[in-house]
């Protein structure tokens, strides 16, 4: 008999999903472990590999539609089998896209009608080579793949692009230069990535549900610079990757967090949900997506198992290998932009957690100490609270508490 290809269960809360992609069409071989369609839920997007080898059939699935959780798609005949060997099922009833899903679907088809990056039979391709093929419309079969036994790998993708890029040079007043970038020809609708969608929707319940208001300090990094110098050292002794700021910050509020309940906790209706864990959340950036995989019961780790963890997770992130258990649940999330040259910030609360906190560029300035004037790096750190669970007298305890630990962390550590 057929297999049958089921929408599957990919995190615990999840009831439906949608179908971004598909990476194979009616009647193309598979085989087993081969990825052939992607699926979106409320946290993540994740590939589904074909459960067994054989030729892909009754497809019966959209791409932008909500199924619920094990509604069958597909069937995969083995050899030998003809459809009249289908088992009988009436199809789902499909609704029709709305225009931004039809939109999406159009941006992901070739002009033939077949998913642009989708595998044929026999050619092999990594997950990242194939996502990167489909969204620039490239024919795998046109590229030559330099991994093992010619499987095509991200860099072929990316240096077949770079060989084809010939850009047209676009005429802009200088104006017109500042507003918009070159790249990128004015009027051009791009649809939102599956990601992009998800973010998007996440954000805007946040904005029109949480009250947010805003507390910003400027602390002292110096301590933090010092310690951060010693830690290189243990944690080349131990194996562990280079600490970063990022991960000092994390475990540093994780330790606050345990004197700081409301700020780990989570507005559920008309009630505050208190989180025994303290799971820190931390936004990071893929190909232009926003994405927060969390460190899970931080406020019991070290800094080498932080340092350790952090990198798997960035990895993860980098791989497309990370689960919606791990990009989501996270009880408080930080966003350091400082790498980037950014002074300061006011975040967005990751819902339905309470709190985010937002941290700015470390920068030399002039302050006041001893009644003397000198230079010490400093940092803005803006916290964003929901005001339904959090005062302004709680969140600024918060912060004196943050800051206190910053400038003396070997107490907190």
């Amino acid at each position: 008999m057929p297999v049958e290809v089921i929408l599957p269960k990919v995190d615990m809360d999840m009831e439906t999903g949608t179908i971004e992609a598909w990476h194979v069409k009616e009647g193309d071989q598979v085989r087993q472990g081969e990825t052939i369609f992607e699926i979106g839920t409320n946290k993540a997007v994740m590939e589904v590999e074909a459960p067994a080898s054989g030729a892909i059939r009754r497809i019966r699935a959209e791409t932008g539609i909500a199924i619920a959780v094990g509604t069958p798609v597909a069937w995969i005949y083995l050899d030998g089998e003809t459809q009249d060997a289908a088992p009988a099922a009436k199809p789902a009833a499909m609704p029709a896209l709305p225009p931004a899903a039809a939109a999406a679907v159009v941006a992901n088809q070739a002009s033939n009608g077949v998913a642009a990056g989708a595998v044929p039979a026999g050619l092999r391709a990594t997950p990242l080579a194939r996502r990167l093929a489909r969204q620039n419309g490239i024919d795998l079969k046109t590229i030559v793949g330099t991994g093992p036994r010619g499987r095509i790998g991200e860099a072929d993708v990316r240096s077949h692009i770079a060989a084809a890029a010939v850009p047209a040079p676009i005429a802009v007043d200088s104006a017109a230069a500042t507003c918009r970038s070159a790249e990128v020809p004015a009027d051009t609708l791009k649809p939102f990535s599956a990601i992009r969608r998800i973010v998007a929707t996440r954000l805007s319940e946040s904005m029109r549900t949480a009250p947010h208001f805003y507390l910003t300090s400027e602390i002292e990094m110096s301590a933090a610079q010092a310690l951060l110098r010693r830690l290189a050292a243990r944690h080349e002794r131990l194996g562990a990757p280079k600490p970063s700021l990022t991960v000092l910050i994390a475990r540093i509020a994780a330790g606050v967090l345990g004197h700081h309940p409301l700020l780990n906790a989570s507005a559920e209706g008309e009630a505050t949900r208190f989180h025994q864990r303290i799971d820190i959340g931390i936004a990071m950036e893929r190909e232009g997506d926003l994405v927060v995989p969390v460190l899970r019961d931080a406020g019991t780790m070290d800094m080498p198992a932080m340092a350790r963890e952090f990198a798997r997770l960035r990895e993860g992130i980098a791989k497309r290998s990370l689960t919606p258990a791990e990009l989501g649940g996270g009880t408080f999330t930080i966003s350091n932009l400082g790498m980037y040259g950014v002074d300061s910030f006011t975040a967005i609360i990751n819902p339905p957690q309470g709190a985010i906190l937002a941290v700015g560029r470390t920068v030399e300035k002039p302050v006041g100490r001893d009644g003397q004037i000198v230079l010490r790096p400093m940092a803005n750190f803006t916290l964003s609270s929901d005001h339904r669970i959090i005062d302004g007298v709680t969140a600024a305890r918060f912060m004196a508490d943050l800051r206190e630990a910053l400038e003396n962390p070997e107490v907190l550590l």
